[in-house]
């Protein structure tokens, strides 16, 4: 049967139609078949850009040490990573963190340093209840202990320690031997005269501050037993022996022996007083203790 003209058109349009749909159609699929198989190969350059770094599992303040249960792997591109990342083996006993850090930074040399302190056998915690203390004082804080004299002047007796714990009125901070000797003569010496004030100040960025040099120098009668004590590491007593130059054996003589002058006939009276009432403190401050162990005890 013959096709009229208008049929025959209206067929050749639909085919075409057809052809041209079925072309934008491969188009599209091919267009869509090279863009998947760009982001696939974008997918591989990421992974292989990537780095396994070590980042904090928490927030920690500067001048925190940093240990390993610390730290979490992550795979971090490295186009984001800083160039000086550490692994685990650049992590000592004494890494401290320089800086304030959020969880999930990225550990780095230039985010980190090594603690003053180090771990010898003359090491102890010692306990402190006469030190006056600021009323921000935290644990993990880094403090140095400065005697103030009636008149004024002001000495640092020991430097740059860790806040161990702390309660209303007592301080726990490690020290050396030589540092020890160097507390109880400035304990003692504050106890002497009226209106003397041992006192802790607060590093603001104990990461990147370094420890300040001790200005205060014992009594001749310490000097002599820290030159004899065995306790005290050869290194250490050569270092004390290069801190006490004549300019400061010249600062006690005329500074703080003076003051101590001044107080011969109440220097006894004082410092018994004072010892009575710091030996008062860590009674009571035993005691409290005691209660509260046996307080959680009944409980349980």
């Amino acid at each position: 049967m013959a096709i009229n003209p208008m049929q025959r058109k209206a067929r050749n349009s639909i085919l075409l139609g057809i052809v041209i749909g079925l072309l934008i159609g491969a188009v599209i699929i091919v267009f869509l078949f090279l863009q998947l198989s760009k982001l696939k190969q974008q997918i591989e350059a990421d992974k292989q850009a990537t780095r396994t770094v070590y980042v904090l599992a928490n927030n920690v303040k500067s001048g925190d040490k940093i240990d390993s249960s610390m730290l979490v792997q992550k795979q971090v591109l490295q186009d984001i990573i800083p160039t000086d990342y550490i692994s685990l083996t650049d992590i000592t006993e004494n890494t401290i963190s320089k800086l304030d850090l959020t969880k999930g930074s990225v550990l780095s040399r230039t985010l980190i340093t090594e603690s003053n302190e180090k771990i010898t056998d003359d090491l102890r915690e010692q306990e402190f209840n006469m030190i006056v203390l600021p009323q921000q004082l935290d644990i993990g804080a880094y403090v140095d202990i400065r005697l103030r004299l009636p008149n004024g002047q002001d000495y640092i007796v020991v430097s740059k320690k860790c806040v161990n714990n702390i309660t209303e009125d007592t301080i726990w901070m490690n020290l050396y031997e030589d540092e020890t000797l160097s507390m109880s003569n400035a304990i003692v010496e504050a106890y002497k005269m009226t209106g003397a004030k041992l006192y802790a100040t607060t590093y603001v960025e104990p990461g990147n501050q370094g420890s300040a040099i001790p200005t205060y120098m014992p009594s001749a009668e310490v000097i002599n037993l820290i030159n004899s004590d065995k306790n005290i590491k050869e290194e250490a007593r050569r270092a004390l022996a290069e801190r006490y130059t004549a300019e400061l054996r010249a600062r006690r003589e005329n500074d703080i022996n003076s003051q101590l002058n001044s107080y011969r006939e109440e220097a006894k009276q004082n410092l018994e007083t004072g010892v009575e009432q710091e030996i008062t403190n860590s009674k009571e401050a035993r005691k409290e203790y005691i209660d509260s162990l046996n307080a959680s005890a009944s409980v349980q």
